[in-house]
């Protein structure tokens, strides 16, 4: 329910609240159902029930609007409360040279709000405003759109696969409201809480502001007044309409849609758009894992089905897809992508389908224990033996929030989760475990968990071109099991899907499908850019001559 105004009528009271606003830099002015923002003004005098007194000088440019004798409220703050008087008029007075300055009638009545942080303006439908938050110098802004606004902060939605990069206590050296008439808040503040909503599909992250200066939160104060306003227009329509507010008027320079709303929507193909409904919910659950939850059985048993529902429908597209999430957080990526190709891998060699899922599932999150790390020491340019420890613990903090998922085979957590990062050699951790110890699948989801690791770019290091990962596998026998390599090498080949490639000819593309024989049937085509199809087309390109290092997705095109 939004919080009403209390109305001040008495004599005496009004009194001492016109003179607490009369004090410098106390009272703005803001005319009726007028885009201009509220302008700060002297309140001079003072003639107690007969006049006000006010001075322009400063803002000249509302002179022609107050001689036409049109609206205005005046709106200060006054013992720890903001008030606003009821429409006035002014006149203009010519008693001091040099000075700009009009007189109104002395108030009638105050509507007077009590300074409650708690009190917060709701953003209802069509009421779109962006948001832009800077957490440090450097770092990328996070785009996200406002859900509330109150005198204290306000409460913003993000993408899931954004939130991950904002914590309790996190200062916020910028944080920007963009309305649709084209104009701003900017204020700084910090993080309070990031939380997902009941469904599992946005951010909410709440924001307090630092202690803003009168002048701000006098504009903060008229934008939760115009909000409310707006809110209340739209759900009375037709009984007796007000005039829209001119915030949520769009202005033709003015964005017209978040930039958060459209990062999906860049995701080259329609299989990565789907593909980024699992990436939401692997989102999510870090955010949920960092504040103490356990892994949620339910919802992961629902994404698990739903991933291996589309690597069965196009196992082609599904691997293209997992290269596509370039908006996503690395581990979200990592998992994506160590899922559908250790499913693949397996389901090439007939693994019953309960097995496959238990793949999928284990796979998606048997990384996610990361994110309950210090992030200098994921973000770390290099490891000591210290920090190596460290690190390890990773699979523990996992392991332990995996408790819920009785319907998971322990055999499989334990070949995913615990033994994905041994080696055969014994060099690995967390238990130093050899051959003999580490089952088949453990082996098989070594070898596509360290391709995918190499050819990623690390704070510690560049990502490996797929050619040097190939080779380093197979020329450590004694870490990794070899056969698995190979056979990995033979489903996926020399070429995967997935991988960008330069063309004798001198074009440059992304390999989509491949034939029976591994031979390339499909690739996308950057520069120049096209997509070809048919095997005479893609055989005009020449032969491959190399992998590109760090391809990036957001060359594809959009289909």
């Amino acid at each position: 329910m939004n919080e009403s105004p209390s109305t001040v009528e008495h004599a005496g009271e009004i009194a001492k609240l016109v003179e607490a606003m009369s004090q410098p830099g106390g009272v703005s002015l803001s005319f009726e159902g007028h885009d201009m923002p509220p302008l700060s003004i002297l309140l001079v005098d003072v003639i107690e029930d007969r006049q006000l007194v006010l001075d322009i000088t400063s803002t000249p440019e509302i002179a022609s609007a107050l001689t036409e004798e049109r609206p205005f409220r005046l709106t200060g703050q006054a013992h720890g409360a903001m008030v606003t008087t009821q429409p006035l008029t002014a006149l203009p007075l010519k008693d001091t040279p040099g000075r700009l300055r009009f007189s109104c009638a002395y108030p009638e009545r105050l509507d007077v709000w009590h300074r409650r942080n708690a009190f917060r303006a709701e953003l209802g439908p069509g009421m779109s405003v962006t948001v832009e938050l800077d957490i440090e110098t450097g770092r990328e802004a996070v785009h996200g759109e406002l859900v509330n606004l109150s005198l204290g902060g306000c409460l913003v939605q993000l993408p899931l696969n954004k939130a991950a990069a904002l914590k309790s206590g996190q200062p916020l050296s910028r944080l920007e409201a963009v309305f649709p008439s084209g104009q701003r808040l900017t204020a700084q503040g910090v993080v309070r809480h990031v939380r997902i909503d009941d469904k599992w599909q946005r951010a909410l992250v709440g924001c307090e502001f630092n202690t803003p200066s009168p002048k701000l939160e006098r504009w903060i104060w008229y934008l939760v007044k115009e909000i409310e306003r707006e809110a209340i227009r739209k759900a009375t329509q037709g009984e007796k309409p007000l005039g829209p507010s001119s915030l949520f008027q769009a202005s033709p320079t003015a964005a017209q849609e978040p930039p958060g709303r459209r990062l999906r929507a860049d995701y080259a193909t329609p299989m990565a758009r789907r593909l980024a409904k699992v990436a939401d919910f692997l989102n999510a659950q870090i955010l949920q894992l960092q504040q103490g939850a356990i892994v949620d059985s339910t919802l992961l048993s629902r994404y698990s089905d739903m991933l291996l529902g589309l690597l069965e429908e196009d196992r082609e597209a599904l691997v293209f897809a997992s290269v596509c999430l370039h908006h996503e957080p690395p581990l979200v990526q990592h998992g994506l992508a160590v899922a559908i190709r250790l499913a693949d891998l397996a389901r090439a060699r007939k693994a019953p389908r309960e097995l496959l899922k238990a793949i999928v599932a284990t796979a998606m999150v048997h990384d996610l224990g990361k994110s309950l790390l210090d992030e200098s020491l994921r973000e770390s340019p290099a490891f000591d033996a210290a920090q190596r420890e460290q690190l390890s613990e990773h699979v523990v903090l996992l392991r332990d929030r995996l408790a819920g998922c009785r319907w998971l085979a322990p055999q499989v957590i334990r070949s995913l989760v615990s033994e994905v990062n041994e080696r055969l050699d014994g060099s690995g951790y967390p238990n130093g475990l050899q051959g003999a110890d580490l089952s088949e699948l453990s082996r098989m989801a070594t070898v596509v968990d360290v391709v995918d690791a190499m050819t990623r770019h690390r704070p510690d290091r560049a990502a490996w071109s797929l050619e040097d990962a190939y080779r380093y596998l197979l020329g450590q026998p004694a870490m990794f099991d070899r056969e698995w390599v190979q056979r990995y090498i033979r489903h996926f080949g020399r070429y995967p899907i997935g991988s960008l490639v330069r063309f004798s000819s001198g074009a440059q593309g992304w390999i989509q499908r491949l034939d029976s024989k591994g031979q390339l049937r499909q690739v996308a085509v950057i520069s120049p850019t096209r997509q070809l199809r048919l095997e005479g087309e893609v055989a005009s390109l020449g032969v491959v001559e190399e992998i590109l290092r760090a391809p990036s997705p957001e060359l594809l095109p959009r289909q």
